[in-house]
């Protein structure tokens, strides 16, 4: 639609032109006056009609099958048939009958169609012949060179047009800082990635997915505390909503080692409903607790989950209550498990339960139960070193 309107706007109305009377024949003009006529009504058919029927003549000159051109290719316009609009001013350009001004105009406009036909060498060659025009504005010129070389994948060229517009511009609007950024990220010129965005989340703060690419740039670069603290402000001012954001966040606050921020915004994310309590939320929120030293709040939440009689979780309980020096309550826990013989879980269960009764000065139940664990393939290195200390 944006196209269409460019290509209107640019249309050379001649028939308002006591110019174009000089250089064709009367009979030529009056057929285009109908002709156009019909297209206000919106006939294009019966216009295209008389149009092409102009066209076959041999006696029209350049001049008048360039407006014949023109005007077809308005109707062409009409019909999104943008393959024919470029066919037709190729023409006019090779016809080279009208004057310079007219012929940069139409350059100009299938520079354009160009573009939306995919056609970026073409359009990129013709724009660079555009940029001393005297009657186009170079910002104009500039931004069909920014999007046909960032199509062509030739991103440096983007950026080097991108700069020039970007310095003989006030307003500069969201969609070029985006190919912008996009262009610095495809040549993994991350510096300048961060830098774009940073103005980027200046000027759209509201965009949140701009905040999680300049958390995730300055992630790139191991800036883990300015990829933390950027998350926190777009949290703070709202804009974080999406869960995988949040989720995202809070493994960034993992990674810095902020447990306590990391628990509760998974704390919040859950009862809010944000996030849905699967088995792998469940193991973030006993992790976060943990680290966070709310080991009451981790042993709480395994025993209230519906995944707490797995093994895997009673051996984390167990552990827990290990580090709450409740050796009698981790003692009962592993006793609940069932595991197969020599296994790694079984290794562990037991080189626990051998720590809890040396804890609570059962030696020789510990030493006992460690002389078994040596025959665990798993965990018989570490059952030696305890055992030889207690021997000893």
């Amino acid at each position: 639609m944006m196209l269409k309107k460019i290509l209107l706007i640019i249309f050379l109305c001649f028939y308002t032109s006591a110019f174009a009377k000089m250089h064709m024949s009367k009979s030529t003009y009056n057929s285009l006056m109908k002709a156009q006529k019909l297209i206000e009504k919106d006939d294009y058919k019966t216009s295209k009609k008389i149009l092409e029927e102009l066209l076959k003549s041999d006696s029209k000159n350049d001049y008048e099958k360039s407006y014949i051109l023109q005007t077809l290719s308005n109707i062409y316009i009409h019909e999104d048939n943008y393959k024919k609009v470029a066919k037709a001013y190729k023409q006019i350009i090779k016809y080279n009958a009208f004057e310079k001004d007219s012929i940069d105009k139409i350059k100009f406009s299938l520079s354009k169609i160009y573009l939306s036909l995919e056609k970026y060498k073409p359009s990129i060659k013709l724009s660079n012949e555009l940029l001393n025009s005297k009657v186009l504005k170079k910002n104009d010129v500039y931004e069909t060179l920014i999007l046909a070389y960032y199509y062509e994948k030739k991103y440096k060229k983007s950026i080097e047009y991108s700069k020039k517009y970007f310095s003989s511009k006030k307003e500069i609007k969201e969609s070029w800082y985006k190919i912008l950024y996009s262009s610095y990220v495809e040549i993994k010129d991350y510096n300048n990635a961060i830098k774009t965005m940073e103005i980027m989340v200046k000027l759209f703060s509201k965009n949140e997915s701009y905040w999680v690419q300049l958390a995730s740039l300055y992630q790139e670069k191991n800036r883990l505390k300015d990829s933390l603290a950027t998350l926190e402000l777009a949290y703070k001012n709202g804009v974080l909503k999406n869960k995988n954001n949040i989720l995202y966040f809070i493994n960034i606050s993992l990674q810095n080692g902020v447990y306590k921020k990391a628990n509760d915004l998974l704390t919040k994310a859950v009862e809010t409903g944000l996030v849905k309590e699967d088995k792998k939320i469940f193991e973030l929120l006993v992790s976060t607790h943990a680290n966070a030293k709310d080991i009451d709040l981790a042993i709480k939440k395994i025993k209230s989950s519906e995944y707490g009689n797995e093994n895997k979780y009673k051996l984390i309980l167990a552990n827990l209550y290990y580090q709450k020096q409740e050796f009698k309550n981790s003692i009962a826990i592993l006793d609940t498990m069932k595991t197969k013989r020599n296994s790694k879980t079984a290794g562990e269960k037991e080189l626990l339960k051998a720590l809890c009764f040396y804890e609570l000065d059962d030696k020789k139940t510990s030493i006992k139960i460690l002389k078994q664990v040596v025959k665990n393939p798993y965990q018989k290195k570490r059952a030696r070193s305890i055992l030889k200390s207690l021997e000893s």
